[in-house]
């Protein structure tokens, strides 16, 4: 998995990277709720936040830095999730 690291025009640096379909746990893919992201997403992430981007170019990762930082401002911010302990059944079953 390729993973870029980019600096926007205030100096925030982000670490970017793909999110693929095949990643996505089959539990998650089969619902509705990821609409235009069920093929996968570009993820950017800062210390400060998280954006993502559904129908991503596939050669992201050899954009110049500047076409990146475009593709950061389409980009939706995502709210950060609280960290949630598994529950009982949510274990992957051989």
């Amino acid at each position: 998995m390729a993973v870029r690291d980019i600096v926007d025009e205030d100096g925030t640096p982000w670490k970017v990277w793909a999110v693929q379909s095949s990643s996505i746990h089959p539990k998650t893919a089969a619902e509705d709720f990821l609409g235009e992201y069920s093929e996968g997403w570009l993820c950017f992430e800062c210390p400060s936040g998280r954006r993502r981007l559904a129908r991503f170019p596939q050669d992201w990762d050899r954009m110049p830095e500047k076409d990146l930082l475009r593709l950061l401002k389409a980009a939706e911010v995502v709210q950060p999730r609280k960290h949630t302990p598994p529950r009982p059944g949510d274990a992957a079953k051989p």
